[in-house]
């Protein structure tokens, strides 16, 4: 008689786990940046900016689930929503920093 693997039963291994977690932060960071610099020569300022973010953010998010994750974050994450909450604050900084950066080297001596 074989025996039946259940999924919920399924191990984690921490060390897989901590460097998806790493790959998704360091994926977020690095398009933040590309995403502030773009909003910094764009010109966009006040709430614009930030809904250029997170709308940026959002896109990614599905390009993480639907390339690298293929559809199952529960295989690679403990909690499927960590392919979309996974970095955003830190990526919130990096953005900011960029977008300010450009910003203030292109359009403050108009």
């Amino acid at each position: 008689m074989s025996q039946q693997i259940n999924p919920d039963d399924a191990l984690y291994v921490d060390m897989f786990i901590a460097k998806n977690s790493q790959t998704v932060t360091f994926m977020r960071s690095s398009y933040s940046a590309i995403l502030g610099l773009a909003a910094g020569t764009l010109g966009l300022t006040n709430w614009s900016g930030f809904i250029f973010y997170f709308i940026g953010s959002a896109f990614l998010s599905l390009l993480i689930f639907a390339i690298k994750a293929k559809a199952s974050p529960a295989l690679y994450f403990r909690h499927p929503l960590d392919v979309f909450t996974e970095g955003i604050l830190g990526g919130l900084l990096s953005y900011i920093l960029f977008w300010t950066l450009l910003y203030g080297m292109i359009h403050v001596y108009d």
